[in-house]
């Protein structure tokens, strides 16, 4: 599939180290499967509540039981299909862009988000990796950057070599900016 650039851009205005061939970069694909083993113990973890919640609660108040775990089964079968089908979602809605003067993030399922963080802005810049990134070979880039409200932006699901490169790039250009 196709990608639209976030932004019309011209080649030589591109400084992205990862994708040379794209002015807009998607996630990795492993990306996916962190989200869904995420999603599934999330689900998981809401089945076991509201089991627990209408066992304990639910069912000793009923006077008449219909269908005794019914309640538990809707909300098992609710979360484990949003957290099989939610991640793809996801991946499809995630783009970043890495310009000379400026980082873009547009991400968003339904609500969709559009961030432009200026190249000045940016402090510094962190990889992050948990457990089941590092098996899977990924890592998140934060940006933190000057400001109070959203003073740091992450970038999920990078191949763990290409969050390194892009790190790199962003603290280089950053020195090449301060020196002038």
């Amino acid at each position: 599939m196709s990608r639209p650039p976030l932004e019309p851009t011209a080649d030589s205005d591109r400084s992205c180290a990862v994708t040379e061939t794209d002015s807009t970069n998607a996630l990795h694909p492993n990306v996916v499967i962190a989200w869904r083993v995420s999603g599934l113990l999330s689900a998981a973890v809401w089945t076991v509540v509201v089991g627990l919640t209408e066992l304990f609660v639910i069912v000793p108040n009923w006077r008449v039981i219909v269908f005794p775990g019914a309640p538990t089964a809707a909300a098992a079968v609710l979360a484990f299909a949003l957290a099989l089908t939610w991640p793809t979602l996801r991946y499809r809605f995630w783009r970043w862009q890495v310009r000379t003067d400026r980082v873009l993030i547009e991400k968003g399922v339904i609500w969709r988000s559009r961030s432009l963080i200026p190249r000045v802005r940016i402090q510094h810049v962190d990889t992050r990796t948990s457990p089941l990134q590092r098996w899977l070979g990924l890592a998140s880039l934060v940006i933190f950057t000057a400001g109070t409200r959203g003073a740091d932006v992450e970038i999920p699901g990078l191949a763990a070599d290409d969050a390194v490169r892009l790190r790199d790039e962003l603290a280089r250009l950053e020195e090449i900016d301060e020196r002038t």
